[in-house]
Parts: C-alpha cells; structure tokens; sequence
C-alpha cells in the first residue's frame, strides 16, 4: 500500500517499476487528501505524464464527498476513481461519474456487485466508465459472461478485479474471453495479476 510508504521508497518503487515496463500505476487514496497529494506527486513525478495513474478509494466517501475529493486530486491526470462510495449506490456512480466526467476522471466499479441484474443497472444508467467483473463475487463463469456481453453492449471495457492468488488465475480465462469472442481489443482494459508460480501449478505469466 503506498499509504505505508516514505517518499524515498515509494520514488524506488516508481522507478523499478518503470524499469520493469509499467505503464499503469493504481494508488490507493481517500484517508488524507494532502497525503494523497503528496504520494500522487511524487508517483506522476516519477513515471512522467505520458503513464496512466489510476486510484482506489474502497467505497470510502459519500458521494458529494467523492465529488469534491477527486477534484483535489484532478490536477494529477488521474485516468480513474475505482469504488468512489458504496457499491449497490448505482445512481451516486452516476452522479459521480456525470461531475467528473469534464476532468477527465472515469469511473471504475463492480468487484462487489453480487449479480447480473446489478452491472444491468450500472451499465444501463451510464453509472461506470469501467467494469470490474469479479470471478468469485456473481455465480459463476456463466454470470460474468453475460456481464461481459452486456458491457460490450454498452461499449464500456471489461477490466476483472484481481489479487492474492486464486482469484488471479481465475480471470485471466475470463479476460481471454473478452478479448478473443467479445471485445477484440485491449484498448483500455487494465490490470495486472502477481506471479503465483510456487504457490499454483501452473501459475499465471504476464
């Protein structure tokens, strides 16, 4: 968590990632907005302005709160607030979305939707700019297909929430889903799955 981390460390951490080949960085945010300011500065110092930053706040704000918390960090080129305030909110997503949409900030949710009939009203009110399908949250591979068609329906890119381990291996399959029967493109679709190699079988290789 970049949150823990001093300045020193977290510019190293910038810079190894670059050397690495990164180009999307994901910064967790919405306890302090001036420490906020201050890990978003140093991250966009380090990666240059041509990288894409994106930031998570975990459904920490209420909605007027999202709102005004990301224009104080709007000056960054941020590409997207990931879970700005309570996931079943779909119509302050909405609101969310409309008020940031004239900075340039989209918006990313969906790893807590339970079904389809939920990413249904997220997709169908205009409420995200992103969807996070996750492989373990809805029932089953079948449920997250017919989230993914209906986002394509919508035109709005796929991106599955991922992290640990397992949930990991499960949504690569899902992503090549998309990308070869669906989408046909990567094109604003984000994400990166950890190395589980020792820990899985057949662990994931990016």
């Amino acid at each position: 968590r970049s949150s823990d981390l001093s300045d020193e460390k977290l510019s190293r951490l910038a810079q190894e990632a670059l050397r690495q080949g990164f180009t999307r960085f994901k910064v967790k945010v919405g306890a302090d907005v001036e420490d906020d300011k201050r890990r978003c500065s140093i991250i966009r110092k380090e990666v240059g302005w041509d990288k894409i930053i994106m930031v998570d706040a975990n459904q920490r704000w209420d909605v007027e709160e999202a709102i005004q918390y990301m224009k104080n960090l709007a000056h960054f080129k941020l590409h997207w607030i990931e879970e700005p305030t309570s996931p079943d909110d779909v119509l302050g997503h909405a609101a969310i979305k409309k008020a940031l949409a004239p900075f340039g900030i989209g918006v990313a949710t969906g790893e807590q939707c339970q079904n389809r009939v939920v990413f249904k009203q997220f997709l169908q009110s205009g409420a995200m700019d992103f969807c996070q399908i996750d492989a373990t949250r809805v029932g089953g591979v079948n449920e997250n297909l017919a989230i993914i068609l209906m986002a394509a329906k919508c035109k709005v890119p796929v991106c599955p929430h991922a992290g640990g381990v397992g949930l990991c291996e499960y949504v690569q399959h899902l992503s090549v889903f998309d990308y070869i029967c669906v989408s046909g493109s990567t094109e604003n679709r984000f994400g990166f799955v950890m190395n589980s190699l020792g820990v899985s079988i057949f662990g994931v290789v990016v």
